[in-house]
């Protein structure tokens, strides 16, 4: 089954986000509003409730609470990617251009600027509460790290400039230096989400984006200890799963509200298949099958609508989709991956580039949210039609 009918949509979303300058909303940016943190009176609870109130809330309370659109990091190095993606594919000026300007971006905005720490390392541009620690803007963690240094790493397999290797190595020091050692042993390590905040909780997928992406730092350095910590990292994700192939968000299932959840789920998943592909170690591909059939059975209804969690359908989330949608197109399920896609364009697509961010069960959230919505579909799209692409 084809996936070019989806370009258009691609294109139009990168060119979308390039004439907004890649400024939006984000999903946890409610403490960008001035009067909300007034009254948080500095305390942790206020603001754990305010965040998850405007994060919640079936309309956008955002642009009536004062906060300002922003660009997001994360969000940054999706369309980074997608432009990589698009620039191997079409071999177009204007994507390569784009390419090289997010990635610059990235570059200027390493937080390693704002802190002492050992190399490269990015976080959110908001302050953010989560229920186990409070992040101010900048502050860096170990997720949005991966995904900057995934961008410069695609960023220099494609365009062959060594200041992108440069500072996705330097990042590798902040993962193994800055983030707090919770475990480890001559087979595996678990390592902390933020570095400095030593009570926070243990996070899976957080150790398994650490462990894919050192892999390719490795091979990319010809750095075998590099190398031995993504194993470790990998093992331990791999022991901490359930013994039905699933995995909870924390080691410690009951901190969290989260069961089994979607694009958390995608995320492991491609993990274990990027260190698999990256490193050549095949001993975790059983795992690996019977996780995304877990995956695909658990998470998914059968019209490709992406469930919040295994045990509850809705919201259906625009992110859930999108990780979908990359985690079959790299699996090489391109028949689940194109009906994810048809699902997601038929029901949350609003047009002109932007997609809306979710379905519940009476209603739609039709606002956009830059990272959340866009970015993510623009790097779904994109390793949709260039696995197509490389099938044919």
């Amino acid at each position: 089954m084809s996936a070019a009918r989806f370009e258009p949509t691609w294109r139009a979303v990168l060119d979308r986000a390039d004439a907004d300058a890649y400024l939006g909303y984000s999903k946890f940016d409610a403490l960008e509003s001035p009067l909300l943190r007034a009254l948080s009176f500095n305390w942790w609870l206020p603001r754990l409730l305010w965040t998850q109130l405007v994060m919640r809330a079936p309309i956008n309370l955002r642009p009536f609470l004062g906060v300002a659109k922003g660009v997001n990091p994360k969000g940054i190095a999706l369309f980074a990617r997608a432009n990589l993606t698009a620039y191997e594919l079409r071999r177009e000026d204007k994507t390569v251009t784009r390419a090289r300007w997010l990635l610059d971006w990235l570059l200027a905005h390493d937080s390693r600027a704002r802190g002492d720490y050992h190399g490269s390392c990015w976080g959110y541009h908001h302050a953010w509460q989560s229920p186990g620690f409070y992040a101010p803007a900048w502050f860096p963690n170990c997720v949005v790290t991966v995904f900057a240094v995934e961008a410069l790493l695609h960023g220099y397999r494609v365009l062959g400039e060594a200041r992108y290797l440069a500072a996705a190595r330097s990042a590798a020091d902040f993962i193994l230096n800055d983030l707090t050692v919770f475990h480890e042993d001559a087979e595996q390590k678990c390592i902390a989400y933020v570095p400095n905040i030593p009570r926070q909780f243990v996070v899976i997928n957080n150790n398994a984006l650490a462990g894919a992406l050192l892999a390719k730092i490795g091979v990319a350095t010809g750095e075998r200890h590099l190398i031995e910590q993504a194993r470790k990292l990998i093992e331990f994700v791999v022991r901490n799963r359930t013994a039905y192939d699933a995995w909870y968000y924390t080691v410690e299932p009951g901190q969290t509200l989260i069961t089994h959840d979607n694009y958390h789920t995608g995320g492991i998943l491609d993990a274990l298949f990027e260190y698999e592909q990256t490193t050549g170690d095949t001993r975790h591909h059983t795992v690996y099958t019977r996780a995304l059939d877990y995956y695909r059975k658990n998470l998914f209804l059968p019209d490709g609508a992406p469930k919040w969690m295994n045990n509850q359908v809705y919201p259906l989330d625009i992110h859930g989709a999108a990780q979908g949608i990359i985690t079959f197109a790299l699996a090489g399920d391109l028949e689940w991956a194109t009906r994810i896609a048809d699902w997601t364009i038929h029901t949350l697509y609003k047009g002109d580039g932007n997609f809306a961010y979710q379905r519940a069960r009476f209603y739609t959230k039709r606002f956009t949210l830059m990272r959340w919505c866009n970015a993510w579909m623009a790097r779904a799209l994109s390793v949709l039609l260039q696995t197509q692409t490389r099938s044919n």
